[in-house]
């Protein structure tokens, strides 16, 4: 049985699970490397005009979606993350990219904090899915909160990753891991988006991610 929102120790065990790993994170965008689903969805999101857009980053990291979002136009941002390592990373980028001011991070799960954010024109959540076990709830919530484009990346819906974390949820369960991942049906997100209003505009695989990108019909 799902919840509407993780119970406060699952969000703080989340969040220091992904602290943990926040330096690996900001060495790779401090060489400039995106993954390739990244860049696919930043390319794609491009081809719309970033001119006065807002930005909503679900699972912000450090920055690596939004700040390059804001380095090519797009107006602020708001990123959202259970990591304060996480956000302590993004905001040191913000800075030396000298875009501070056009940044603002929450610590907490968004769930919890969703009614105290703006709309934006653009939402994203790369790699959150898979980590929030209210797929439904999630999907709906940060949709509702999204005027323009919905950009997400999810696991790749096939054996390899599907035996990969549904061994990670049995590990995780067996030695009651404080933090553990989730596999979801994959196709429901659509199914929702499509709920609300949304439309696929573009996706793109590899063995191990998908990344979509969704825009909301006039």
């Amino acid at each position: 049985m799902t919840s509407c929102c993780p119970h406060p120790s699952v969000s703080e065990s989340t969040g220091k699970f992904f602290s943990k790993r926040s330096k690996s994170y900001a060495r790779s965008f401090r060489k400039g490397k995106l993954e390739k689903i990244q860049q696919y969805l930043i390319d794609e999101i491009c081809k719309e005009s970033l001119e006065g857009k807002t930005i909503l980053d679900i699972g912000s990291g450090v920055g690596k979606l939004h700040l390059s979002l804001l380095r090519r136009g797009a107006s602020f941002a708001t990123g959202v993350d259970m990591s304060e390592s996480m956000i302590d990373h993004a905001k040191a980028f913000a800075q030396k990219f000298g875009i501070e001011n056009k940044t603002v991070y929450h610590l907490g799960d968004f769930m919890v904090k969703t009614d105290s954010l703006a709309d934006a024109d653009i939402t994203l959540l790369d790699k959150v899915v898979c980590c929030y076990e209210d797929l439904e709830g999630l999907v709906s919530t940060s949709a509702d909160k999204t005027k323009f484009l919905y950009a997400l990346t999810f696991p790749a819906d096939n054996f390899l990753m599907k035996f990969w974390f549904k061994t990670e949820i049995v590990v995780a369960k067996l030695f009651r891991a404080d933090f553990r991942p989730y596999w979801h049906q994959w196709e429901r997100i659509e199914q929702l988006l499509n709920e609300k209003g949304f439309s696929l505009v573009g996706s793109t695989s590899t063995i191990i991610w998908h990344a979509a990108l969704y825009k909301k019909n006039n």
